[in-house]
């Protein structure tokens, strides 16, 4: 399979609090990169739906986004869990370097 991602991903696993309409949720995020990351949760949202974040990196004060739901499964298969892939949208520079720094 070609690989689509644009940039580089990290296995982390991270808190996250993800707030979309009247909905709130704590995640996990299996997988990270700068330019998103995939949210493992048993409710993914609707694609498309946009989000407000909070991630819960290492040592650090929460970090605040914006993002799109871009894809989501909601049937769990050996290996992987329900979840949703998650674009971020308008980061700030200082936000992406502080997701960067984490990666290293």
């Amino acid at each position: 399979m070609n690989e689509k991602r644009k940039s580089h991903r990290t296995p982390d696993k991270i808190k996250s609090e993800i707030h979309a309409d009247n909905r709130m949720t704590f995640s996990t995020i299996r997988d990270m990169s700068r330019g998103g990351i995939y949210v493992s949760t048993p409710e993914p949202l609707e694609t498309g739906s946009e989000i407000s974040l909070s991630l819960y990196l290492p040592g650090q004060d929460p970090l605040d986004l914006k993002g799109i739901v871009r894809w989501n499964t909601g049937n769990e298969t050996p290996g992987r869990r329900c979840g949703m892939g998650i674009e971020f949208t308008g980061a700030e520079m200082g936000d992406l370097q502080k997701i960067e720094a984490i990666m290293k």
